[in-house]
């Protein structure tokens, strides 16, 4: 985000830089109605691609249909095969990053 203001960039300077014995708050109030005082504030574009980003997933559901209903099907037919090493492997797998971590 970035935040300019291109007219009155020593605004500050010359409030801090005064001897007048009035408050800095009265300063400001002061300059403020001389002067016509315009701040301009622009946001990135990424926002926007964040945003969109974000509803992309939430469209994703949680569990793939499609998948466990594969499996299912193969349970059932009994052609479901899992291979042992492949379980243990993960299994150990697990188990050492949870060490780790």
């Amino acid at each position: 985000m970035k935040i300019t203001n291109n007219k009155h960039a020593g605004v500050v300077d010359t409030l801090l830089k005064s001897v007048d014995n009035k408050t800095v708050k009265e300063q400001a109030t002061d300059m403020r109605g001389s002067m016509d005082v315009t701040d301009k504030v622009e946001l990135s574009g990424n926002k926007k691609i964040v945003e969109s980003l974000v509803e992309r997933v939430k469209a994703i559901p949680d569990v793939r249909q499609d998948k466990v209903d594969q499996i299912r099907q193969a349970i059932k037919s009994e052609t479901y095969n899992v291979k042992g090493e492949l379980v243990a492997k993960s299994i150990l797998k697990s188990n050492i990053l949870d060490t780790i971590l």
